[in-house]
């Protein structure tokens, strides 16, 4: 089945002898059963998401630990400062929290700084650490979701007497040993492979964990809401939500009570258990957005805040801030999407002067979404080129990026196997995108844009199923996707548009069943447009929209394509 967007939707056929045997094992319905065998999932796995066991210890440790330590220790010795730099998104906020906060809890001297998106760019650079340094006695600076390719500047920080620790999660390049100075990123082992899918947040708590088991003083530290912090971050930085990440996101929500965190509270106000959908979709978005929009530093401030009323005006800001994201991003895509060349054989590369710089990735996250296609933004800034990408599973945005600057084609870049960003010269533009071409032609040489649901469902079996079964999915996000299902044969019987966006649709199906549906981000596409304009009955790509069903209003239904 060809959809409008040009995905070829295939039923995922698993063998209806392990599905029936899964059910009965279980003791689970038919379709919960091919689900989970649809994700892989292990048998720990399903037992531990159908018995939702929330009593474990979250564990994990690392030699580089102990080293850290010392590190920590021998500072702390010298009465020296320490100077935690951090990055401009979740993560990055939520790792740099955790440290400032436990270090103030523990009466140990220190700073903070995050960097601003266009002035400081992505990491460490020497005339910006040359600056900070300026500013106080340091003896230690601690890197934390940024820094692990950065060996030139701890070179450079060593050599006028300074120690670093770095606790990252992001792509190593090149393996170096430093005289006074630790790598705390599982990447560094190749037999970790557990483990190399955290975020930054993650490791600095398992860190803070560490400290608390080794240091003499014993002021309270609020590990539960540390670990909430971690879950966040998971979400946020869309890591892996699997194994390990699955249950500290799971043990996060419920051990840590959101509302008791007064500097969060208004962020996301919800009279419910706490769901990714709701950190992903709604208090994510929000924190990210002001680094997007030049105010990189704001959410830290929120977080570190004690006064009510300056609590309350930075969240006011933050959310303005968000609806300002929004309308810039709306028009910026759909300026894009209006003249797009979507060749079949090429990824998606659009470059465009004067984008705000800040939306180039959440830009690219929309064209992965909807065409399936590794997908990179550039515009330019000063007198070089930014670049932001997204990517598909089996194009390594990370190692691509690096083979690029060894080819001299960028001036530097990094990330994740799925997501990175690099900075070029204008007159590399045709030549990086040439380069990208090649490595992606060389990966999918007969590349076919298919996609695969679960299974086709009636609107009925599909409210049943969210009631009853849909909750032991969750978490859900990267690796852990909320399923996708066929629904044919049904009829637009009115729509409306929501924030010049999104869609609000009724649907009905020939046994006059109707289900209130969303299109989100969809004005101004080709399934936006079908959705508007077409009479006849369509088959839907739908998910359920993850919320507990309590009744029948509340069940909806998220369309994802559309088959004509």
């Amino acid at each position: 089945m060809i959809s409008i967007n040009g995905i070829n939707w295939k039923e995922n056929n698993i063998p209806d002898r392990l599905i029936l045997k899964y059910k009965q094992n279980y003791n689970i319905s038919y379709l919960l059963s091919k689900i989970f065998l649809d994700k892989n999932y292990t048998d720990e796995e399903i037992y531990n998401s159908i018995y939702q066991d929330v009593k474990y210890d979250i564990h994990y440790e690392s030699k580089d630990f102990e080293y850290a330590f010392l590190l920590l220790n021998e500072n702390l010795n010298k009465k020296k400062k320490i100077l935690i730099f951090g990055d401009y998104d979740v993560d990055g906020y939520s790792s740099t929290y955790l440290l400032y906060d436990y270090f103030k809890k523990k009466n140990i001297d220190c700073d903070y700084y995050i960097p601003d998106r266009i002035l400081d760019g992505y990491g460490p650079n020497k005339s910006l650490l040359k600056k900070l340094i300026k500013r106080s006695n340091y003896g230690l600076i601690i890197f934390v979701d940024c820094g692990s390719n950065s060996n030139d500047e701890i070179d450079y920080l060593e050599s006028i007497g300074l120690s670093v620790i770095i606790i990252d999660h992001h792509q190593i390049h090149e393996i170096k040993k430093f005289k006074k100075s630790v790598i705390i990123n599982p990447l560094k082992n190749s037999l970790l492979k557990d483990h190399t899918f955290f975020c930054a947040t993650s490791l600095v708590y398992f860190f803070i964990k560490y400290l608390e088991k080794n240091y003499k003083i014993k002021n309270f530290s609020d590990l539960n809401k540390y670990l909430f912090f971690a879950a966040i971050a998971t979400i946020c930085d869309q890591m892996p939500l699997r194994f390990i990440n699955k249950k500290i996101v799971k043990v996060a929500f419920h051990r840590f009570k959101l509302n008791n965190f007064v500097n969060l509270k208004k962020l996301i106000n919800v009279n419910h258990k706490v769901r990714t959908s709701d950190i992903s979709f709604s208090l994510g978005p929000i924190l990210n957005s002001a680094g997007r929009l030049g105010y990189s530093s704001l959410p830290f401030s929120l977080l570190i805040e004690e006064k009510k009323i300056i609590i309350n005006k930075i969240t006011n800001k933050l959310i303005l801030l968000n609806e300002k994201r929004k309308k810039i991003q709306t028009k910026t895509f759909n300026l894009l999407n209006s003249n797009l060349d979507n060749n079949k054989n090429k990824i998606i590369f659009k470059y465009k002067e004067n984008i705000n710089e800040g939306l180039l990735g959440i830009i690219a996250a929309n064209y992965v979404e909807l065409y399936n296609k590794p997908s990179f933004i550039l515009t330019n800034s000063g007198n070089l080129i930014k670049c932001s990408s997204r990517s598909i599973y089996g194009y390594d945005i990370g190692n691509i990026f690096y083979l690029a600057k060894k080819k001299n084609i960028i001036i530097k870049g990094g990330g994740h196997s799925m997501a990175g960003g690099c900075t070029l010269k204008i007159d590399k533009l045709n030549h990086f995108e040439k380069f990208l071409n090649l490595y992606y032609n060389k990966k999918f040489k007969s590349f076919e844009n298919i996609k695969f649901y679960v299974s086709e469902q009636m609107l009925d079996s599909l409210y049943k199923f969210a009631k009853q079964e849909f909750q032991y999915l969750e978490p859900l996000g990267n690796n852990n996707s909320n399923p996708l299902f066929f629904v044919k044969g049904n009829k637009i019987i009115k729509y409306r548009i929501i924030k010049n966006s999104h869609l609000q649709l009724i649907i009905k199906n020939k046994y006059n069943k109707s289900c209130l549906c969303f299109a989100f981000n969809s004005i101004g596409t080709k399934l936006g447009d079908l959705l508007m304009n077409y009479k006849k009955e369509v088959g839907l790509i739908v998910q359920i929209n993850n919320k507990f069903i309590q009744k029948n209003t509340d069940f909806n239904l998220i369309i994802k394509d559309a088959i004509a």
